[in-house]
This record gives structure tokens, C-alpha cells and sequence, in this order.
């Protein structure tokens, strides 16, 4: 059941380019920006599973960027859950929701029907726009305080 495919390299540069130009609409220039050390490893894999076309896992490793992110360098809070860390911010409740829904299996809840295991590329492929925002949310936070 091998279905990974490895893009080909015009493929992994657009998504690099897009990365890029992303994560700079959200950075000022004349900015410097706490750290958090897990989140930079993070968001490091974050891009990588982007370019490999690795929707689910961006989603996932999204979620964990922001929750890095907000813990050491916003708020200090390495105790709340991410229910609590992520407030009525609408954008990372949305996050929250969408990994929990990729990492806990339940009876009532599926990312893919069984019948439509045959067209797991096309399933897999819809998830993109997903990706995208959920990187467009991890640079945002990572991006949103700037301090000197």
C-alpha cells in the first residue's frame, strides 16, 4: 500500500516559492521576532512535508507550531491545552478542530469514507487548500508579535 509519491522538482519549487512568499507577507522587515526553539524545528518539517505534498502532515505539524509558538514565545503557558492556549481566535480553533479530526480516530468520524479508498489521490489532493491555511495560520503566529 505504498502510495507516496515524491513530487517532481518544478512541483517542490513552486511550493518553496509559495512558502516563501508567504512567510514574508507575514514578517516585517525592520521586525525581530521572539523564538521558540520546538516551534522553529517544527516549522522547519512543516515546510518540508508542504513541498513533499504532504497535506495531512501539515496540517498536523501546523497545529504543533502554533501551540510551540504561543507556549515559549507569547504567553508562557506550558500547562493549558490548546483549547484553552488558542482562545476565540477562529483561525486556530478551526486548526485544532481539523487535527483532532486527522489524529483521533473515532467510530462516528472518518477522513475517508471506506467506499472511496480507490480515489485516496483525489481525496488526498482536496486536503491542499487545508494545508494552506493551516500554514497561513502557523506564520501568523509565529509572525503576529514583533518585538525591537
Amino acid at each position: 500500500m505504498a502510495y507516496a509519491e515524491i513530487p517532481d522538482i518544478q512541483t517542490w519549487k513552486a511550493r518553496e516559492k509559495w512558502l516563501q512568499e508567504v512567510e514574508e507577507s507575514y514578517q516585517h522587515p525592520l521586525a525581530s521576532y521572539l523564538l521558540s526553539p520546538q516551534g522553529v524545528y517544527l516549522s522547519r518539517d512543516m515546510d518540508l512535508a508542504f513541498c513533499a505534498g504532504a497535506w495531512v502532515a501539515v496540517i498536523i505539524i501546523a497545529h504543533a507550531v502554533a501551540d510551540a509558538w504561543l507556549r515559549d514565545a507569547e504567553l508562557g503557558d506550558y500547562k493549558s491545552n490548546s483549547f484553552q492556549l488558542f482562545g476565540e481566535d477562529e483561525d486556530l480553533q478551526w486548526l485544532r478542530k481539523r487535527r483532532n479530526q486527522m489524529v483521533h480516530v473515532r467510530e462516528d468520524q472518518s477522513l475517508i469514507d471506506d467506499g472511496e479508498l480507490h480515489k485516496i489521490e483525489e481525496n488526498f489532493e482536496s486536503l491542499e487548500p487545508e494545508a494552506e491555511r493551516a500554514v497561513r495560520i502557523a506564520f501568523k503566529v509565529m509572525y503576529d508579535n514583533p518585538g525591537t
